[in-house]
């Protein structure tokens, strides 16, 4: 993830998938004289700019930009926040939304692929030519994303306990995702958490890699929940979790898991997107 953004960081419990296991206005055009809602209204605004790029230098297409607009406007949709225009002309996006929304919007800008990878043992790094890397990685709150490919094993990073980790190819992804929401842990009382729901495909697939994974010996019974490249956590497993259903928990704000939630419902941008300088206003 880029240096500008947010981390969903968070402390979380070893049982993140207790559930049934141990372990509106936003438009992409104006009135019909040209001129926004906003402008329209009188009100307070503010206008920012990014420029996409792809993890691989390539050029966005268009229809990766039609992408990014759509799901930036269900994510702002999520989070009731009124009022709000994306727009976009070539690789750039211009979010003009309410003064008094601006900053939360520029917070579920992140890309926001999530990934579930077992845990390898680290061991094992040479194996997967990734021996020096595991070993020169010094995991703390100023340590960069690795870039990772899905089917590939990484190495991995958890800034908020400082724990390494070497990863294998993912699991499950975000398209195995349904539905996200925010839910405050009444359990515990520890904070906000993310209620997940599979798809059907997700949830077979899900049960499938948990039961082996309770058969290993740790590190290898970890399961990895991995947010733009970011370890949020790796809670063992100890038995196959079936019934379609998972959390994300962890000291979270309310305003943090509504977020996290809306990002992983929208899915994720097919692009980064960076912010262009002084473009509030």
């Amino acid at each position: 993830m880029l240096p500008h953004r947010k981390a969903y960081a968070a402390v979380l419990a070893v049982v993140v998938f207790g559930l049934g296991g141990s372990v509106s206005g936003c438009s992409d055009s104006g009135g019909l004289d040209g001129s926004s809602p906003l402008e329209k209204s009188g009100a307070a605004r503010t206008t920012t700019t990014y420029t996409a790029n792809l993890e691989d230098s390539g050029t966005p297409t268009a229809v990766d930009m039609q992408v990014t607009a759509d799901r930036l406007r269900k994510r702002a949709a999520a989070l009731g926040l009124k009022d709000t225009d994306v727009t976009v002309a070539g690789t750039v996006v211009t979010v003009v939304a309410p003064q008094s929304s601006a900053e939360r919007l520029e917070q579920v800008t992140d890309t926001a692929v999530l990934e579930f990878r077992p845990v390898l043992d680290p061991a094992q790094a040479g194996k997967y030519g990734l021996g020096q890397q595991y070993d020169a990685m010094v995991c703390d709150k100023t340590t960069r994303a690795t870039p990772s490919q899905p089917d590939r094993p990484t190495v991995g990073c958890d800034a908020s306990t400082g724990q390494k980790y070497l990863l294998a190819a993912t699991g499950l992804g975000g398209s195995d995702v349904e539905g996200a929401t925010a839910a405050f842990d009444s359990v515990s009382g520890s904070g906000w958490l993310v209620d997940l729901d599979f798809s059907p495909a997700g949830s077979a697939t899900f049960a499938k890699v948990t039961g082996t994974l309770s058969q290993n010996t740790p590190p290898a019974n970890q399961f990895a929940i991995v947010i733009d490249d970011r370890v949020i956590s790796a809670p063992a497993v100890n038995s196959a979790i079936t019934g379609g259903k998972a959390q994300i928990t962890g000291r979270y704000t309310k305003e943090e898991a509504q977020n996290l939630a809306a990002a992983i419902s929208s899915g994720a941008l097919p692009v980064q997107l960076i912010q262009n300088p002084a473009t509030g206003r």
